[in-house]
Parts: structure tokens; sequence; C-alpha cells
């Protein structure tokens, strides 16, 4: 990176120049290598003394008249210093050293010529640098300019145009815009006087290249630095520092100052941007004292010198201060004895002394004994109280456990229980059946027993009767046989063919009859299955009521929050909002708090919860006792009170895979005390859901249940709004029903909108039911209906068969009146025999009746003893569902007990367990401030005495104390007689040792500076009388050589000592005088052509990679322009890295305008001239 100077302005060679003179150094031994010149004083942020720069220079010695070309003559005896002149100050003596470095001129002459000679070799034609040049100017309201824009090229740039164009604006916007003053341009005293007339404010832009390795800043601003600077006609002013993109990086001028001094662009130098002014009068005008002043300026000896004139001032400042210094020393070593005889007194009353430091260090530590006493006190309680919340830990999980299990009791229990109901139905129907069965048998054997003997008795007294008519009738048929003959008995045989037909009739009548009581029964049981299923429609209608209004009542008024509790719920919530004895107010009820986020599971929730969503939670028996009493006395009894700790129950690692809903996943429950409730008493982290009944069972029962799962809940898949739960238990599989109470409103929260879609859908459901009801119905109506009009049409055969039966009754009367009439007038015989059939009838129906009876007793007494063992097998099977029931009852509510007191035992270890955790809570929060008291207190200890120290045995803080305090006093008491305490005289003795050391280290420190100092500026003296000497003999070399390009011959006469410098040129070569003529006797051409040289030769000793010049050739003729045209951009391409800006007012002409590294940029006068918007 280039290198820095101390004001900015310091003239330091490029990186390639460095790297020429590193060359060319080499060559000779004797010359020092000078890469920059560069001062390093800037080391320290102080306000530095005001340093004279090139503006004073030019103050101090601006002739009172400017010269002209017609001055020559008066200052063709220009004589040396005046002897008279001040003498030199010590600085200006050790700078000059008495001008030895300058003694060998002539030798330092030739090893600048031979560096000149391999130059060529040395260095390559002018390149593109990657940065530090300028790319374009732009100037609004400038001079004279409204606006004038000038885009340069990187190497040699001619700026040609008439007066008033522009040319001379350039070099002052390049000045201006990078920070030069406005009195260096030689143009204005100020920068208002360079805003146009008629405007307000001007703006100057300069874009600078920055790309290369050495690019500035390279990440901030890209490939281009634009700077900017505005002021106005009120004298304000203003930089702005923008990037490639145009967007304003820094408005702060140092950032300016950094950039121009990191690419040592020199804009102050005089001789690096050579004004109109400046150039006319160096090149025509100057004396030998105003052109040495050039001189040192331009290569930076001056500035170089400014500098170390500065450290040398500091420097006898410095040594200034040395006696003052020393004296200080004397005064502190005096104040050091006599706080070292006060010390000295002090070692009489050492041991006392000691014994009293022993004390106040025992003192101290004796604090920090009794605080660590109380911290192990502390550490004990924290032990003890984390050895009961380990043991209540362990005690809450054998409760779990417990719970668990009385859990699985009463589960078991109830199925059990329900297992036994279910049973209840069909045995008291049985025994029902049974008892009245045998109570009808009973009947109708005793009826049997009645029949049977009257039947008995009936066909004794027919068999007497009928043997008496057969023995009257064969006498009868005997005496009438003997008068009447055949006729008779064809009429006989007529009659006995119509008593078949009446008994064939009245066969078919009977079995009329006895198929009646089957069609009657078929009728019966149709009309009782539409009796069971006009129930069932009614119960489905009234289901289908009860949702439509379930749903009529949310979509109207949504309902109110507590309508599903008891009626005295609001009131008790307002007693308890306005109840402030509570220690914590009470929570509840619970179906408040929680949020079903699916409705279809909520008859089923509500059930599995049951009373509990009705509790209410508190956190201390006092506030239960409270609670009571109010529940008391509103007459609310639904409502337990349950006991729970504030601590949150951590459920983490305890749920089962996230592809299960839980019943706590599908709930909200916006208070953490309810979730641990119903986690508590009911598993709801642990029991899943599962709508289908197979999935369920088969997540359940295929293999082992899935991690964390204690229960599944599924919907019933035959009776509708009913649900299952199904469970494994150590082995065994257990499915149990949930019949939720459908005229239960719920308690648990839902989305109304959720849960009016849920009821619509059951309302779907149940009106498709009671349509397949209805549907039943009909089919057993018609059932019914053709049962009727069998038992009718039976009815109406039975009363043709009968009218048929009287009809066959007619006709054998009428054969028994033609028998009359053959047997005669008395037919005694005829009526004999109808006697007799009338008797035998009799006698087989009675005979029959007996057989009937007989058989049908004894069948009916098989019948009563079948249907006796039955009604005492049902008795017997009624007597054991009964214990069976009052069994399953008796351990259902043993279950049922001994989980309510294990879930009050759990409650009340929880409870415990929440108290001995605050506990521990309390007993750390004691221990760490006791802890953090032992902290602090050994900290002010450790102040006292770093180290512990022993503290006898029995002694304490108060026995200490008062020791500390007797042995103080007695200590003040000789304190009080030297007017100083002990502390004091060491506090005393510190300071004036610390004073001492602090002043003779001071005087080392102010003596060492000063020799460092003194060594510094002799090294930077020695290396500047180098570079002085190096930069002449340069200078003088390259003069010689730049004149012989034209076959001029001449030196530079560089006298140091007199400050002044002066050119003797030789033009004839046919001239033999060694030396050459004095400037003024040169013409105007050969004298601007003389000056130009001296300044090329300056240049190379010129670090900037920047050269402007305006108006070189102003006073040469047409010859002398071409050739120092030629001259100046031949040095130029000789030169690395550097930007060339010539301006003149006359053309430019020949191949000059045809080569790739000349840009020739030519400006019109502004009323000429329109300018694009740039």
């Amino acid at each position: 990176m280039p290198g820095r100077t101390s004001n900015g302005l310091a003239a330091e060679s490029s990186r390639k120049r460095g790297r020429r003179d590193d060359a060319e150094s080499s060559e000779q031994d004797e010359v020092v290598e000078v890469q920059e010149a560069r001062s390093n004083l800037r080391t320290e942020p102080r306000k530095r003394a005001r340093l004279s720069d090139i503006e004073d220079a030019k103050r101090q010695h601006r002739p009172v008249r400017e010269s002209t070309p017609s001055d020559d003559d008066a200052n063709e005896h220009e004589q040396p210093a005046s002897p008279k002149s001040p003498p030199k100050t010590q600085y200006e003596l050790m700078r000059d050293n008495n001008f030895e470095h300058l003694r060998h001129e002539a030798a330092d002459d030739q090893r600048a010529t031979q560096r000149l000679r391999f130059r060529p070799t040395l260095l390559g034609e002018n390149a593109i640098a990657d940065n530090g040049i300028i790319e374009s100017v732009t100037c609004v309201n400038f001079m004279c300019h409204e606006r004038l824009h000038c885009e340069l090229g990187p190497l040699l740039n001619f700026i040609v145009g008439e007066n008033g164009s522009g040319k001379s604006a350039i070099l002052t916007a390049i000045t201006l815009c990078l920070g030069g003053k406005a009195s260096s341009t030689n143009r204005g005293g100020s920068l208002k006087s360079f805003v146009k007339e008629g405007c307000d404010r001007a703006v100057l832009t300069v874009k600078i290249k920055n790309r290369g390795q050495d690019a500035y800043k390279p990440d901030v601003y890209g490939e281009s630095v634009i700077v900017e600077r505005h002021f106005s006609k009120s004298g304000t002013s203003g930089f702005r520092v923008k990037t490639a993109l145009g967007q304003t990086h820094s408005v702060k001028k140092q950032e300016v100052d950094d950039l121009v001094e990191y690419y040592a662009l020199q804009v102050d130098n005089p001789l690096n941007i050579l004004s109109q002014d400046n150039a006319r009068q160096f090149l025509n005008a100057s004396t030998k004292s105003q052109k040495y002043k050039f001189f040192i300026e331009g290569v930076q000896l001056q500035q170089l010198d400014n500098d170390y004139r500065l450290i040398s001032e500091s420097l006898e400042q410095m040594v200034a201060k040395v006696p003052e210094q020393e004296e200080r020393v004397k005064h502190a070593k005096a104040e050091l004895d006599k706080a070292q005889r006060l010390m000295s007194e002090l070692e009489g009353h050492r041991q006392v002394r000691n014994k009293l430091r022993m004390l106040r260090w025992q003192l101290a530590w004796s604090q920090v004994v009794q605080e660590e006493e109380e911290l192990r006190r502390r550490e004990k309680d924290l032990a003890e109280a984390e050895i009961r919340v380990a043991e209540a830990q362990k005690e809450v999980e054998a409760k779990n456990q417990a719970l668990e299990l009385a859990e699985e009791k009463v589960e078991r229990a109830e199925e059990v229980l329900r297992a036994v109901k279910e049973d209840e139905g069909n045995i008291q129907a049985r025994l029902e059946n049974a008892g009245d069965v045998y109570k009808q048998m009973k009947r109708e054997i005793e009826q049997l027993h009645v029949e049977e003997r009257e039947a008995h008795q009936a066909l004794k007294a027919k068999t007497e009767a009928v043997k008496e008519v057969e023995r009257k009738i064969a006498e009868e048929e005997k005496r009438l046989e003997d008068a009447n003959g055949e006729a008779p008995r064809i009429k006989l045989r007529e009659l006995d063919a119509v008593n078949n037909k009446i008994k064939r009739l009245e066969t078919q009548i009977q079995e009329n009859k006895d198929g009646e009581p089957d069609l009657i029964s078929r009728v019966d049981d149709a009309k009782k299955a539409l009796d069971r299923i006009d129930e069932e429609i009614q119960r489905k209608r009234g289901e289908i009521s009860n949702v439509e209004s379930r749903i009529k009542g949310l979509e109207e008024n949504r309902g109110s929050m507590y309508d599903a509790y008891e009626p005295q719920m609001p009131n008790l919530l307002r007693r308890i909002a306005t109840d402030n004895s509570f220690e914590n107010k009470p929570i509840g009820p619970l179906g408040t708090h929680v949020q079903l986020l699916k409705p279809e599971w909520s008859a089923i929730l509500e059930k599995m919860f049951g009373i509990n969503l009705n509790a209410f939670i508190v956190t201390s028996k006092r506030d239960e006792k409270i609670l009571r009493g109010m529940m008391n006395q509103l007459n609310i009894r639904n409502s337990p009170v349950l006991i729970c700790s504030q601590h949150s129950l951590d459920i983490s690692g305890k749920e089962p895979d996230s592809e299960y809903d839980t019943v706590l996943r599908v709930l909200k429950i916006d208070n953490q005390m309810v979730r641990d409730q119903l986690i508590i008493n009911h598993m709801i982290e642990q029991v899943i859901l599962i709508p289908e009944r197979v999935r369920a069972q088969q997540v359940m029962f295929d293999g082992a249940p899935p991690r964390n799962v204690k229960a599944c809940l599924a919907f019933h898949d035959r009776k509708r709004g009913e649900g299952l739960r199904l469970a494994m238990n150590n082995g065994s599989i257990s499915t149990s029903p949930i019949q939720p109470n459908p005229n239960l409103k719920p308690r648990m929260k839902t989305d109304c909108d959720s849960q009016i879609a849920l009821l619509k859908a059951s309302l779907q459901q149940i009106v498709a039911e009671y349509q397949e009801l209805s549907a039943e119905r009909r089919r057993l109506l018609q059932e019914f209906q053709r049962c009727q009009t069998a038992v009718t049409q039976l009815r109406r055969d039975r009363n043709s068969l009968e009218k048929d039966l009287r009809s066959a009754l007619v006709e054998a009367e009428a054969i028994r009146v033609a028998l009359d009439e053959f047997e005669g007038a008395d037919g005694r015989l005829q009526g004999l025999k109808d006697h007799l059939e009338e008797l035998q009838a009799e006698l087989n129906h009675h005979g029959i009746q007996y057989g009937t009876l007989t058989a049908k007793k004894q069948d009916q007494n098989a019948a009563v003893e079948e249907a006796l063992k039955k009604l005492k097998a049902e008795k017997l099977q009624m007597k054991d569902y009964e214990q069976r029931l009052s069994k399953a009852e008796a351990k259902l509510k043993q279950a049922r007990d001994l989980r309510h007191l294990c879930l009050i035992e759990k409650n009340d270890v929880i409870s415990r367990l929440g108290e001995y955790t605050e506990q521990k809570h309390k007993a750390e929060a004691r221990r760490a401030r006791q802890a953090e008291g032992v902290k602090e207190m050994t900290k002010h200890a450790e102040v006292v005495h770093k180290e512990r120290v022993y503290i006898p045995e029995g002694e304490t803080h108060k026995s200490i104390e008062k020791q500390y305090n007797t042995l103080k006093a007695r200590l003040d008491r000789i304190d009080d007689k030297r007017g100083m305490t002990d502390a004091e005289v060491h506090n005393y003795f510190a300071a004036k040792k610390a004073l001492y050391n602090q002043v003779v280290q001071d005087l080392q420190s102010i003596t060492r500076v000063n020799d460092r100092l003194r060594h510094t500026l002799n090294l930077r003296l020695e290396k500047w009388r180098k570079f002085q000497r190096y930069i002449s003999s340069q200078s003088r070399a390259n003069f010689i050589y730049l004149l012989s390009e034209r076959g001029y011959r001449g030196k530079l006469l560089l006298d140091h000592e007199r400050k002044s410098l002066d050119l003797q040129v030789e033009p004839d070569k046919t001239e033999k005088r060694a030396s050459g003529r004095s400037t003024k006797t040169l013409s105007g051409g050969e004298k601007s052509f003389s000056s130009i040289c001296l300044l090329l030769a300056i240049w190379e000793a010129m670090g900037s990679p920047l050269r402007c010049l305006d108006e070189f050739d102003v006073f040469m003729d047409n010859v002398n322009r071409a050739i120092s045209t030629n001259m100046l951009i031949t040095a130029a391409r000789r030169s690395v890295n550097r930007q060339y800006i010539f301006i003149t007012p006359n053309a430019i002409e020949g191949r000059n305008t045809l080569d790739k590294d000349v840009k020739i940029i030519r400006l019109t006068d502004p009323r000429q001239r329109t300018l694009a918007d740039h």
C-alpha cells in the first residue's frame, strides 16, 4: 500500500516507481535507496503545532509584484544570500551538518548518469495503472461554467481549447475536489469565489479508478471512487465520497484525505498540479530562489523539513522538562525519608499490632465460620426435604399403581355386575313362566280328577242301562220278526249311513275347533310384536324429538354453559368470585374448563368422566371446608371437591404414539390443575380412541397392546349412541359396554357448529332407523291381518259344517219316522233301538271321555311333575342369580370404595408431595442464599486476609470482637499521641514511596524518550540528507539528459546552502564553452524548452501518479512547441503507471494525435457549446 505522511502532502513513489528505485539503487552501494519520502510523525492523536505549509511558504516568498519576462534584466545580477542573515538554529545545524553530504557532487552526478544510461533496459513503456488515476471530472456552476464534464484517458491527456473554454478549470476542480485549498489554485481566496455568477451553489465531482490488488477499500467502493464536493455562496462546504454505484459512503473530509494520501495524489504540491500562474512563473519568470523553493516543495524536501523541525521543537520542550522533573525527584525523596522515619516508629509496636491484625483476621473469618455452620444446617434441612420428596414420589408411584389396580378391579366388578344383570330378565321371565305353567297344570289336573270321577260313574251307569235296553230289544225283535219281514231292515241300513255321515261331520267340526287355538295364538303373537315395535317406534320418535330440540336450542340461543349442572351452580360461582376467604380460588366445575375437539365422542366421554365433570378443585383442606359449606347452603349435592397440588404432572414419555387419538389429545383444557385431576382419576393420557370396534379389537387384542395404552374406547357396532371399553389387564381381555344417558345435557364445551353438524348427522341416522322400524311394523301388521283372516275363515267353515250336520240329523229323523211306520203305531222296537243307540253313544262317549281323561290325567301328572321340577330349578337359578348379584354388587361397592380410598390417598400424597416440593424449593432457596452469603462473607474476609485463619475452639465472633476492641483502644491511644494511625502511616509511606517511584520513573521515561527521539531525529535527518543528495544528483543528471535530446548542453546549478537553483544552457552545438549561458540570454522558446527540461527532471524525482501542467507552451514558437510536446510525451511514456494532463491553448498536431496512449480533449467556448447531461 502506498506510504502516508503526517499532513497528507507527502511525496512518495508508487509501487512501480519503488521497484525501479530499488533496481537503480542496487547498482551503486554508495547511493542511499530512496523509495518514498514521507513523515511518520502522525503517531499521536494530540493537537499538533501549526506547520508551515506550501501556502505559508508562498506567502512568505511571494514578491510584491509578479515577475514578467521584462524583469529578466533586473534579476540578472541577483546576489547570493546576505552574510548578515540571521544565524542558523540548532536544528538547522543538525540538519545541514555543514553540507558534508553534498561535497561529492561530481561523483554523485556520475552515478546518476550511469543510472540514466541503464534506464532504457530497466524500464518498459508506460502502462495503464489499475488505480489512483482520474477517470473523469465534472463541474456544475463552477467558475464561468454552468456544466463542464471531461473524460480523461489513463495515460496522456492533452486538453486543448480557447481561452475561457474551461481548460484551467479542470485542474482547479481536481485540486479543490480532492481537498486542496482555494488559495493554492491562485484563482481565488475562498471557495465561494468559484461559484458561478448568478448561482447559489456549485458541485465538483472527480471519479478515481479503484481496481487491482492495491485498490482502496474495494469491498466498499468497488471499481471506482467518486469524490463530490459542494459549496455555496454563503461559505458552506461539504464532501460526499460515493461508491461506483453512486451510493454515498462517507461525508467526512477525513475520508477524502485518507483517499488522497493513500494514492499520494499531492494536490497541493505546486509541481504536481502546476497551475497556469505557477507554470508561467516557474517556466518563465522565476528567480533562483523561487526555482529552488519550487524544487524543494515539489520533491517534498520542504515538507519533511517542516516535520523534522516540529520533532526538534518537541525534543527541545522535552529536554526543558528534565530539570523540573529532577527537582520533583528531590522533593519526593525528602517526603519518602519522612515517611520512612514514621514507619520505623511503628516497628516498636509490631507484636501488639500483629496481635491486633490477627484478631482482625479472626474477626472477619469468624463470621465466615458462623455462616458456614448455618449453611451446613441449611444443607441438612435440604437433604431432609429431598428425602421427603423422594419418599413422597415413591409413595405417589405406589398410589398410582394402587389406583390403577383399583380401577382395574372396578372395571372387572362392573363388567361382572353387568354380565350378571344381563341374565336377570331371562331368569325372572323363566321363573315366572315356570310358575304360571305349574299353577295352570295344577288347576288342570284337579279339574281332570273331578271329570274322571264323574265320567267313571256315568260310564258305569250307562253300561248297566245298555245291557238292560239290549235285553229288551232282543225280546222286541223276536216279537216283530215274527210279524213284519225284510222292509225294516233296509230302512235300518239307510239310518246307519246317515248316522255315519253325522259322525264324520262331527269329527270335522271338532278338528275345526282344535285348529282355532293355534291361529288365535298366532294372532296374539303378531299383536304382541306389533305392540313391541310400536313401543320402539315411539322411543325413536322421542329420540328424534330430543335431538331436534337440542339442535333447535343450539341454533336459537346456544344455551348457557351451566344448563347441564345443578340449578344453583351459577349462584355458587358468584359466591366463590366474591368471597376473599379462600387461599386460592376453587376451580370448577371441571367441565367448564374442558373443550371437546371431536364432538362425536361427547356422550361416551361424559359417561366416562361421570360426576367428576361436576367437581371443583381446591389446594387446601381449609378451602375444601369453605367450599363444602357453600354447597350445603345452596343444596348442591352432586359436585365432589378434590384437593390438588399446584405442581404440574410430568407426562413426557408416558403417552402413546402420535398415530392414536387419546382422550387428552381430543380435549382442550384451559387449566393445568384440571388436566392433572383428569389424568389422575381417568388416565386420559393413556386411553386411546378408535371409532371402529373391529380395528379397536385388532389394536388391543391382536398381540400386545400399544405402548403406554391402558384402555381403548370405541363406538358400539350395533347399538347407536353406545360405546365399548376394551382393555387387557394381566393377560385377561375385557370388553364392557358404555351406555350414556341421552337425556343429559353435555357438560364439556364444544364448538357449536361442529356439535350441530354432529347432531344433524345423528338425527339422519335415527330417522333412517325409524323408517326401518316403520317398514317392519307394516310387515307385522300384514301378518296380523292374515292371521285374523284365517280365524274368520275357520269359523265360517265350522258354521258350514254345523249346517250340514243339522241337515243330516233331520234326514236321520225322517228315516226313524219311516221305521216307526213299519213297526206300528206304538214304535216300541225303534224306540228301544234309538234309546240303545243313545245309550251306546253315551256309553262310548263316557268311555272315550273316561279313557281320555285317564290318559290325560297320566300325561298331566307327568307334565305337572316336570313343571314342578322346572319351577324348582328356576327358583334355584333365581336364588343363585340373587346370590351372584349380591356378591357382584358387594364386590363392585368394595372395589369402588377401594378406588375412592386410593384416590383420596393419592390426592393426599400428591398434596403432600407438593408441600414437600415447596419445602424443598424453599430449602434450596435458603441454602442458595446462605451459600451466597458465605461466598460474600468469604470475599469480605479475603479482603481483610486472603488465607483462612484458625479460630480457637470456644471463641465466637463476639468474644473476638471484644478482644479486638480492647487492643484497638490501646493502640488508638498510642496513635493519638502520634497524631496518625498505623493505617495512615502505612498509607502515607506507600503513597510517598509510590510518588517517589513514579517521579523517578517519569524522569527515566523522559530521558529515554528524549534519547530515542534524538536518535530518531538523527536517523531521519541522515536519511533526509541522503535523500537530498540523491534527488539533487538525479535532477542534475536528468536535466543534462533532457537537454541532450535536442542537442543542447548545460547543467543545473543547485545550491542548497544558498537556497538557489539556476540553469546554464548552451543551445549552440558549435560553441566550445564548457559552461552554458544564463537563461536570460536565451530566446523565449529556448528558455521555455530549458524550463520544460527542468520540470521533467524534477518530475522524475516525484512519487505521485498524477502530473498536471497548464499552458506549458504559451511562450514557445511552433518548433519549440513540437519539440517540447514530443519530449513531454516521450518522458511520460518512459514512466510507469503515471497519468499526465497537459493543457495548451494550441492545437496538437502530428502523429501524437494518432497514438493510442494519447487522448486529445478539445474544449470549446461555453458560449458556443451545449453539454449533454451525463
